[in-house]
């Protein structure tokens, strides 16, 4: 990240974050908080400060109530590397399409999203595992951030809700948590103001979104042990593990469904059919087609 694509973030985490009497932070009050002058602040938001030391960035970081998996990318971001220079593999396309032909052949369910939660790819497992009808494929193609993940969950067209029961409270949790590790280094792009905003449209969701960072307990792995009862599939144990995939265009997710049971496993085994597991693209990376 560029420190004027850097400063920028900055400057979004500072109008969108509150400080401990519940307002928005101004630039006399977060420099205050951080021990710089508003001066210095203002030239940091601005991308004109080129070294921050360690300290002033965790100041910043506890400023804004980051979240350990946020820090992370916080710190990261702050390194001034953007991802094409410190990626410098094949071109991005072609990356995820060799991973798309890899999933095809696994006889679980998996998904690849983005930095944003979009989903980017899901295969026939995955989709029969939410009960993805054309229907609801056409549903979500036809409204505001219809592939988004947190949108799946928590919008009540798609039946999330349903489908976890009792575990839905906890996924969802773990989801928003996860979202907010994933997106922190684009919180200030067009495209990420946009989604939050249709986001947020969801009760559930804008009350999680602006409390999560109070639940981070112990949510720092990356795998999740799900034990629910499916509503046409009976109960269900698997592990959902995730690889990161590093483009030059931002990280992907790989999300693999790993069955923790003989009864989940021979579930899997139906929900595959009889052809190679088929993966279907969905949303748009590394683009965003969205106005």
């Amino acid at each position: 990240m560029k420190p004027e694509e850097f400063g920028l973030l900055v400057k979004t985490l500072r109008q969108n974050s509150i400080d401990q009497h519940g307002n928005h932070w101004s630039r006399e009050t977060l420099s205050r908080a951080v021990n710089l002058t508003e001066d210095q602040l203002g030239r940091l938001e601005r991308g004109e400060r080129k070294y921050l030391d360690t300290h002033t960035l965790q100041l910043l970081a506890d400023s804004f109530n980051l979240t350990d998996l946020e820090k992370k990318e916080f710190f990261y971001a702050a390194a001034g590397i953007p991802d094409h220079e410190l990626f410098t593999g094949e071109d991005p396309e072609i990356e995820l399409q060799k991973l798309i032909n890899e999933i095809e052949d696994i006889h679980i369910p998996a998904l690849i999203i983005d930095v944003y939660a979009d989903i980017v790819a899901v295969n026939t497992a995955a989709m029969h595992l939410y009960l993805f009808t054309p229907e609801i494929i056409n549903y979500a193609n036809s409204i505001p951030a219809g592939y988004n993940l947190l949108n799946f969950i928590y919008s009540s067209q798609f039946g999330c809700k349903e489908i976890f029961g009792a575990s839905w409270r906890r996924i969802a949790t773990i989801e928003v948590l996860l979202f907010r590790r994933s997106s922190l280094r684009y919180r200030h792009t067009n495209y990420f103001k946009y989604l939050l905003s249709t986001l947020l449209k969801e009760e559930q969701f804008n009350i999680d979104w602006y409390s999560s960072h109070r639940y981070e307990d112990h949510y720092q792995l990356t795998y999740e042990h799900f034990i629910y009862k499916h509503p046409r599939f009976g109960p269900l144990s698997y592990l959902a593990t995730e690889t990161i995939i590093n483009t030059q265009k931002g990280n992907l997710y790989l999300i693999l469904y790993n069955p923790s049971d003989k009864i989940t496993k021979e579930v899997f085994s139906k929900l595959t059919g009889k052809k190679n597991n088929m993966v279907h693209r969905v949303s748009c990376w590394p683009v965003k087609d969205w106005q």
